[in-house]
């Protein structure tokens, strides 16, 4: 780690390793729940169990990599072998998953272990990479705004990666031909998953050579490190701050997976959109939402402590959910479809644009937490610090598939079912679900992000804390000893 500022070029280089995340963000959000479960025939109850036994695997295995990276030691440091070793595997689950044998699709047994297997492998591997890749970005550079400014970068790419993934398959390769809706045929997902194994293996390979220049560096800025890997990670827990960001993430993560599962099922039965209008949402908004995140972020950031963001930013995405779905709920929306539709990009640009600025806030503020970890234990643990957190809105995750599968058998939406032949059951279950619910879910983060207090300058005391042991510790090192002779 050095002072020297980030030039453009390296970090454009280092946030290449989120397009991975990014990928397995659209291929598992937005069309894994409506695949299984409107293509292939699975029900709702058994996609969401694999989906979320998964997800519950992912978020216990995340500490114990992250506490596993932080005390590995080897020639290329501690963050590169992971990495490397996860490539391969990321991108033969992404295969796996949207290619299941034909022979199997018609068993509901089989067909359920293959998607379980197959989106273990997906996330264990993408886990062995993403972990020792977020720990490296704090580990890149120790100044305030920087780490923002990283985070801004590598969260603005992850989005417009997987919106521009979401929205090119619906036009390119789901959209209707010869009358056929694309969303239903299978093929089309076995070369999707295709395509996104080999853009890991490309993308995960860009990054990894990109930073490979970090690792002299790091290496010389290792510190204590403990061999109780399960206290390392417990004892983070004493600071409440970081303590408060986990509940923060743990609702946000349960709010976030809904949405994100049910995105395409709301858009397709609730809306009643084509895939070309789908892809448009999928693009325009979040599009527009990355934009005025890149620009505005850094002017945000130095205005506005980013405890004082995380708490906007949680309070407008409560408020934006209840206006709109109730208004359909109620008939209140005009007729015109145009209209309509520019509402929803309205809503969805909001919410997005909100939810880009909290991450990039959230994961700043965990780099800061870092520093006050090292002050307090003498450890650097950027590996535990990111896994931990991030088990918690996993496991939420988890929990909201679980509620999302049967959900979607509750309300009664069948497989293969067309838009406009649902039940008003689907149509009110997805619109109460979508809006109200979701709102009131995100209270506990609104009340959670008033207790967090983090200030600039409370971190600039920190850091020069920080230097100052160091500067001391070098000092005694370089002490000659000196020798009483005798006479």
């Amino acid at each position: 780690m050095t002072s020297k500022r980030i030039s453009l070029r390296n970090s454009l280089l280092y946030s290449t390793g989120i397009i991975s995340h990014a990928l397995k963000e659209a291929a598992l959000g937005v069309f894994i729940l409506f695949y299984y479960k409107q293509v292939l025939g699975l029900s709702g109850t058994l996609t969401g169990l694999a989906i979320a036994i998964s997800i519950i695997w992912d978020g216990i295995s995340d500490p114990l990599i992250g506490a596993w990276s932080d005390r590995l030691r080897s020639r290329i440091g501690r963050r590169h072998p992971l990495m490397i070793a996860a490539v391969i595997p990321i991108a033969a689950g992404f295969i796996m998953l949207y290619g299941p044998p034909e022979h199997i699709s018609s068993d509901q047994g089989q067909l359920f272990t293959w998607l379980l297997i197959s989106i273990l492998l997906v996330r264990t591997a993408l886990t062995f990479f993403m972990v020792p890749y977020l720990a490296l970005g704090a580990e890149i550079t120790p100044d305030y705004y920087e780490r923002t400014q990283l985070v801004g970068m590598r969260t603005n790419i992850a989005w417009f990666t997987g919106s521009l993934t979401a929205a090119t398959a619906l036009v390119f390769l789901f959209n209707e031909e010869n009358g056929v809706d694309g969303r239903f045929v299978i093929d089309n997902y076995h070369f999707f998953g295709w395509v996104n194994g080999l853009l890991v293996i490309l993308f995960s390979f860009i990054c990894i050579a990109g930073t490979w220049q970090y690792i002299p560096k790091l290496a010389s800025r290792t510190t204590q490190t403990s061999s109780k890997m399960l206290h390392d990670i417990f004892i983070i827990f004493r600071n409440k701050n970081f303590f408060y960001i986990v509940i923060v993430d743990l609702a946000v993560g349960g709010a976030s997976c809904i949405t994100a599962t049910l995105l395409m099922v709301t858009y397709t039965y609730f809306w009643q959109l084509d895939a070309t209008q789908t892809s448009l949402l999928f693009a325009g908004p979040i599009l527009l939402a990355v934009l005025i995140s890149a620009v505005f972020s850094r002017s945000l950031n130095r205005l506005f402590e980013k405890q004082q963001i995380l708490r906007l930013t949680c309070a407008l995405t409560s408020i934006n959910l209840i206006w709109l779905t109730p208004l359909k709920l109620f008939d209140l929306l005009p007729d015109n479809s145009t209209v309509v539709f520019a509402l929803i990009c309205v809503n969805w640009a909001i919410h997005m644009t909100m939810t880009i600025l909290r991450v990039i806030t959230v994961h700043s503020l965990l780099a800061d937490i870092v520093d006050e970890q090292v002050l307090a234990t003498g450890k650097r643990q950027e590996g535990v610090v990111f896994a931990v957190a991030f088990f918690s809105s996993k496991f939420m995750g988890a929990f909201g598939y679980i509620i999302v599968g049967p959900f979607l058998d509750l309300i009664g939406l069948q497989a293969g079912a067309q838009p406009g032949d649902v039940s008003n059951t689907v149509v009110w279950g997805l619109g109460l679900l979508m809006g109200p619910g979701l709102a009131i879910i995100m209270l506990l983060p609104i009340w959670m992000s008033f207790k967090v207090d983090m200030s600039h300058a409370n971190q600039l005391k920190v850091r020069k804390t920080l230097s100052q042991r160091e500067k001391a510790a070098k000092s005694s090192d370089s002490v000659p000893v000196s020798i009483t002779r005798s006479t």
